[in-house]
């Protein structure tokens, strides 16, 4: 992550969503297995890709770098807040964080389906994302994976000509008159570029009490029961995390 500014204990950086969700698959960023269980309905999943393709931002992330316990090397690092949001992201990518893996097959296949997303791009009605289980067609012939287009790599000779192949498609399903072919692919290219968004986040390497502290003053609005998680997760970090470490 790129440093912005140090103060103390803490240190804001600024890291890419793409480079936020390679680290919680990767288990670099890690939460302990009896963390809550993800909560969040697939309207709020799609509402997160919404406003990142808007350049809406979408909030800090609070990490909290551990001491290394005896015979390791480096520090590992903790989302204390953003879980639910790192969460969200692998998910517009079909991708399993880490501590989603831990799950039970059944629910991991349940949930990889309940929020998948796709795109609308405009062509029948306004442009926006969709759950396959909304009201909205999820076969439709107007509308993409957004894991697919997330799949893409912008930098690729060949990007391009595959978005203009996937508006050809889109729009060639159509019924009646639709919008340009070369608008429709901007507006995918939009989505791809949800990769590349910054994400903000607040890395503290304070002691557990304080991090607790921080944390409740960071969410004050009735938060005890997320403050107690947060405790019980501090006080079994080191058998909860397995590896992680910052790049």
């Amino acid at each position: 992550m790129t440093p912005l500014q140090t103060h103390g204990g803490y240190e804001y950086r600024v890291v890419t969503v793409d480079q936020a969700v390679d680290r919680s698959v990767s288990g670099e960023w890690d939460v302990p297995e009896f963390q809550r269980r993800f909560i969040w309905n697939p309207s709020q999943v799609c509402a997160i890709a919404d406003s990142l393709w808007r350049g809406y931002p979408i909030g800090a992330l609070l990490l909290w770098q551990s001491a290394p316990e005896d015979g390791e090397r480096g520090q590992r690092w903790w989302i204390a807040d953003g879980q639910h949001r790192l969460t969200a992201l692998c998910m517009l990518y079909g991708r399993e964080p880490a501590w989603l893996r831990r799950k039970s097959d059944e629910y991991r296949s349940q949930m990889m389906q309940r929020l998948a997303v796709r795109f609308y791009p405009g062509i029948e009605g306004s442009p926006g994302f969709s759950n396959t289980s909304s009201e909205m067609p999820a076969e439709g012939p107007v509308s993409i994976p957004v894991e697919k287009l997330m799949g893409l790599d912008s930098r690729d000779p060949d990007y391009p000509a595959e978005l203009d192949r996937i508006a050809l498609a889109l729009t060639s399903s159509a019924n009646f008159h639709c919008p340009d072919r070369a608008e429709i692919a901007r507006r995918l290219n939009r989505v791809n570029m949800i990769r590349q968004q910054q994400l903000a986040a607040t890395c503290v390497s304070h002691e557990k009490h304080d991090v607790l502290e921080i944390f409740q003053r960071l969410n004050s609005r009735g938060m005890r029961f997320r403050k107690l998680l947060l405790k019980l997760a501090m006080e079994e970090i080191p058998a909860a995390i397995r590896g992680g470490r910052l790049r």
